[in-house]
Formats: C-alpha cells, structure tokens, sequence
C-alpha cells in the first residue's frame, strides 16, 4: 500500500460516512408509507441496478465483466447476505422494538469488532493505540447516544439488543471478509446487492408483500437511498478497504452518528445537546488519529487490483 493509496481511502471512506450519516434521516422520510423490510427490498433492487448500469458503462469490454461476475457469484453471496440483508434486518427491528439511542450504541459496536477481527482474519497488526483509537471513537459515540447522561441508555431489553448486536456482527464480518474478495470493488458491490435483493425479496414475500410508497418525499428519501446511501456508498467502501488497513479504516465511521445528529437538527428540527459537542470533539480526534495513523505503515497491496476506472 502506497502513501497514494492510503490517501485514497481516506477520501474513500470519508465519503462513506458522510453518505452512511443520512440513514438516520432517510429512514424517517422512507417508511413514511411502507415498512422498513419494503424500503430495504425496493433500496436493494435501485441499488442494483444503479451498480449495474455503472459496472456496464464504465468497462466496454462486458465479456470481462461478466467473467468476474461468475467468478465471484457465489463467494459474494454470503457476503452479501452479511453486509447487505441481515445487517439491515436486524438494525430495522431494533429500532422498530427498542430505544433508540440504546440501539445506537450496540449498532457502532461494529467498527469495535472489525478491529479485533481483523488481526485474526487478516492478519493484520494490532497495536495498543489502534485499540485506544476504537475505544475512543466508540466513547464519543456513547456520549452521543446517552446525551451526557448514565441513564439515557439502558439495556434492559436483552433478546432485542443481541439481535443488533448480531447486526453488528454480521456487518463486521462483511467488512473483514471483503478485504479476502478478488474482485474489483464496483463488480463486487453489484453481486453483494443483487444477492441482497433476492434475500430481501423472499423475506418481503413472507410479510406483507411489495408495496409501493405513495408520497413525493418517500419516494425521494428511496431513490437517495437506494442510490447514494447504499449504492455508490457501498462501492467506496470497498474501495477504502482494499487501498487501506481495514483496521484502521474503521474507527473513520464513528464520524457517523454524529454527522447524523446534525442532519437531524438541520433537517428535522430535532433537539441539540451539549453533549453532542463532546461526543464530536471525540469522534474528530479518533478519526484523525486512525487517517494519520494509516498513512505511516505500508502493506503489500492487496490481490484485488483494480479492472475498472476508480470513482
């Protein structure tokens, strides 16, 4: 890994958080009219399709494509079913059954866990301030989530907590085993939500079935949604994981919940806590102490290079 290309996925996954930081908002105007499975289900299929158009319009030779497609049909998916399906299931019921600022806090356990998975998936190495930089973002997050106070979040409601605790897992595991993938990151991103899609589409069939949204703003929030906010989102985060040392990569995403709790006051006019202020302070420095971090340790480059323009 170069200086280069540790830059690179600086600005990778920095467009990540920031697109990642709009769920919060987008979630609120989607499923206004239908419920989070459908949103999740129609957001896969845009996803999808806008992945698609971009992996055919960037490569003109297609024969490629469609080669490292079936190479990796089936490795991604569980992949897909990781990062994409099960990830978004069990965080939609947790915030449908639970406190929200308690689900918050077990949510933004995953960049935690991919730091103490990665040594042992990867082999990557861990070092004391790695683990003192996932702690600390984790921290602002907890102040964040709590609004400065000790019994803002209580996890009384065990079942419901392990199962975003299981999201988190699952999203974890997704970010590590993705490094393993030799395919190009926008090839990859299409089958992780082709996969999702079809998960999400049986899952949707047991539930109520397909349903459209009705109103000008969720059809707004699906589209951001599908297109951005999971789509190309998911593309630079690939591209972030394969330039860069996944752990760390990932405390960059506690930047987050905070940039979401902005949204929210800007957007929807919701309260501002002193103790957000806090939490930001703390997330900016683990942020800026993993990017720096990141730019002094050079890596073989991973096997995965690049068949497709990087956007």
């Amino acid at each position: 890994m170069t200086l280069h290309d540790s830059n690179k996925a600086i600005i990778f996954a920095l467009s990540c958080v920031i697109s990642w930081s709009l769920i919060a908002v987008i979630s609120k105007v989607g499923t206004a009219d239908i419920s989070p499975l459908q949103l999740l289900f129609l957001s896969n299929v845009l996803s999808a399709i806008v992945l698609g158009c971009l992996v055919f319009f960037l490569r003109n030779d297609v024969e490629h494509c469609m080669a490292q497609i079936k190479r990796n049909a089936i490795q991604t998916s569980y992949l897909g079913f990781l990062g994409c399906f099960l990830y978004y299931l069990c965080l939609y019921y947790g915030y449908s059954k639970s406190n929200a600022v308690t689900v918050l806090v077990v949510q933004y356990l995953w960049p935690i866990l991919v730091v103490l998975l990665s040594p042992f998936i990867l082999g990557e190495k861990r070092t004391n301030k790695t683990i003192f930089i996932a702690l600390l973002g984790f921290a602002g997050v907890v102040v964040v989530a709590s609004k400065g106070e000790t019994t803002a979040a209580n996890f009384e409601d065990l079942p419901t907590l392990a199962i975003v605790f299981t999201g988190s897992l699952s999203f974890a595991l997704f970010s590590v085993l993705s490094k393993k993938l030799n395919c190009h990151a926008l090839i990859a991103a299409l089958l992780f939500f082709a996969w999702a899609s079809l998960f999400s589409l049986i899952a949707v069939l047991f539930n109520g079935g397909i349903k459209l949204p009705s109103s000008t703003q969720a059809w707004l929030g699906l589209f951001v949604n599908g297109m951005i906010v999971n789509g190309l989102s998911y593309f630079w985060w690939l591209r972030a994981l394969q330039l860069g040392q996944v752990s760390r990569i990932a405390p960059l995403v506690f930047l987050t919940p905070i940039l979401a709790c902005i949204w929210l006051v800007l957007l929807l006019d919701e309260p501002f806590f002193p103790s957000y202020a806090i939490g930001l302070i703390l997330c900016v420095a683990a942020g800026f102490m993993a990017a720096t971090d990141s730019k002094k340790i050079v890596l073989p480059r991973h096997s995965s290079n690049a068949t497709l323009p990087d956007q």
